[in-house]
């Protein structure tokens, strides 16, 4: 594990991580882990993740969350029944009823660049994020990072070469009205409360 992810989730390390070597006065400024960047700007607008280092914290992770609504989910959507079942969410499925409390999907990057997991129609469908729960449970592994929107956009490019996918948007927690000149794919989206279930190498 990162020395980042354990100093942000509590783990211990060795007095061998924790050691920093000296830099010189004209070395280039150390860049900040882009892991590091979107954490910070992810929960500053509000979002939740929960790190997981394998599948069981995973599923754990989701239960946690739908236990905050033990009276209110009787319906989950998703799209991709395969990853309900990887989580064994144990709740009812469903991929048309919009007014179910909580959706869970997975996405396409984290950006570090603003804190916005950008995600398409292989998570939404063709819905509009206007139209989705308000609470939005997100699956994603650390291998997902990208530094930009356009990088993530790249790297959609070359996933699905041969049929790039529709419905590319970008996901933010918003505590104030978006601002006119906000990135474009935020366009039409609401504030929504997002848990992301954050796994290593996945």
């Amino acid at each position: 594990m990162s020395k980042f992810w354990s100093a942000l989730f509590g783990k211990k390390t060795s007095p061998e991580e924790e050691q920093t070597p000296e830099r010189g006065p004209h070395m280039p400024t150390e860049e900040t882990p882009i892991e590091n960047d979107f954490a910070k700007k992810f929960t500053k607008l509000g979002g939740k993740f929960i790190y997981c280092e394998h599948l069981d914290q995973a599923k754990e992770g989701f239960h946690a969350i739908i236990n905050e609504y033990p009276s209110e989910v009787r319906e989950l959507l998703c799209l991709d029944p395969s990853l309900a079942e990887k989580l064994d969410t144990g709740i009812v499925l469903t991929k048309t009823n919009l007014n179910a409390k909580i959706m869970l999907c997975s996405c396409e990057s984290l950006v570090s660049y603003d804190g916005s997991i950008v995600v398409c129609e292989r998570q939404l469908g063709t819905n509009k994020l206007t139209d989705l729960p308000e609470t939005l449970i997100i699956h994603a592994g650390t291998r997902q990072f990208s530094k930009t929107v356009s990088d993530a956009l790249k790297n959609i490019k070359h996933r699905y070469a041969d049929h790039i996918p529709l419905n590319i948007t970008s996901i933010k927690q918003f505590k104030t009205e978006v601002d006119a000149d906000d990135n474009y794919l935020n366009y039409g989206s609401g504030p929504k409360e997002v848990y992301l279930l954050l796994q290593e190498d996945f």
